[in-house]
């Protein structure tokens, strides 16, 4: 890895940095600002009892997740947060490459003293720090307002399950870096961040036969996030697959590109 790579890959894709930083800041205050419509609310209760089965299940949504300030948490502002971050880190990931072809500028790049190897780590160092930075950033804001809400019991478990939803993001980018040797454009990098933003709101707002099949392969399924809150532990199975994915998928990004023909 070399500083160089890392601060150019930095320059070239705060654009799209800000504008995640922006959406999940904001998506946060929203969502925060409506706790106290819902938690303890019977007729938000009667909502969810008539949601589609697969749809509780895809994001483990339980009747009494809404009364507690966490459980809300756990249930509305989470799966939001992770559907932003994840859309927009899948992106960056699959878009490595793509980018530098769509630009003209990979023979300059790969012309340079540094390995594929190299090049390739020192942008994924990029990536993970952008996203790094929106998820500290948007977790202190988070923090922030459920303490000055005067509703928030239990703030190690809130903490605990902001670590999961870091996990799943992890987990996407790795994906994100197994395709990127196989992404020919931008746009196609642009429309992975797209897919698996429409895959889970597919997840939020789909019939119950969809969300039936769907559900199966949730990552949010690796882990029971009202429980966390309640005070259950991590699964082992669910930091295996999470960090699994991460870096099995750039890994295998990696080997791609050093086998591939760019020309």
């Amino acid at each position: 890895m070399k500083w160089n790579l890392i601060s150019l890959e930095l320059r070239q894709n705060r654009r799209s940095f800000y504008i995640c930083l922006s959406i999940t800041l904001i998506f946060i205050v929203l969502l925060l600002g409506k706790a106290e419509a819902y938690v303890n609310n019977p007729e938000m209760v009667r909502l969810i009892q008539g949601m589609p089965e697969g749809l509780l299940k895809a994001f483990n949504i339980q009747v009494e997740s809404f009364q507690t300030f966490e459980g809300y948490l756990a249930t509305q502002v989470f799966p939001y947060f992770m559907v932003i971050l994840s859309s927009f880190a899948a992106a960056w990931a699959a878009g490595s490459i793509a980018k530098e072809q769509d630009r003209g500028t990979y023979e300059y790049l790969f012309a340079l003293p540094y390995s594929r190897s190299t090049i390739f780590c020192s942008k994924a160092v990029a990536h993970w720090l952008h996203m790094t930075i929106v998820y500290v950033l948007s977790t202190l804001l988070l923090l922030l307002l459920a303490e000055s809400s005067g509703q928030l019991e239990h703030l190690g478990y809130l903490l605990r399950l902001l670590l999961v939803g870091y996990l799943l993001v992890l987990s996407l980018m790795g994906i994100g870096y197994g395709l990127t040797s196989w992404v020919s454009s931008a746009a196609a990098s642009a429309g992975a961040g797209i897919a698996v933003f429409a895959f889970l709101l597919n997840l939020l707002s789909g019939s119950n036969e969809m969300m039936e099949k769907l559900s199966v392969i949730s990552p949010y399924r690796l882990f029971d996030a009202f429980d966390i809150v309640k005070g259950g532990e991590l699964p082992a199975a669910g930091w295996i697959v999470t960090l699994g994915l991460y870096g099995v998928g750039t890994v295998a990004g990696l080997l791609i590109l050093k086998r591939r023909d760019l020309g």
